[in-house]
């Protein structure tokens, strides 16, 4: 079970080293986090840098 602590729009060449960082992926740097999801976007048909994403943030509250 989670807990959403924020949700946001964020435009993709709007999110921050820290929200990537947070994200986990790969090196954890911002480039890495653009790369890899300019790969996904692209690979199901929409990229753009002006794209709007949900941005959210949770918690782990319960391990069901």
């Amino acid at each position: 079970m989670i807990r959403l602590i924020s949700m946001q729009l964020v435009r993709f060449c709007d999110v921050t080293e820290a929200f990537a960082r947070k994200e986990g992926e790969g090196d954890l740097s911002l480039e890495y986090w653009k790369r890899e999801h300019q790969r996904f976007f692209s690979s199901e048909g929409h990229f753009s840098e002006d794209m709007e994403l949900i941005a959210e943030e949770f918690e782990v509250v319960e391990v069901l």
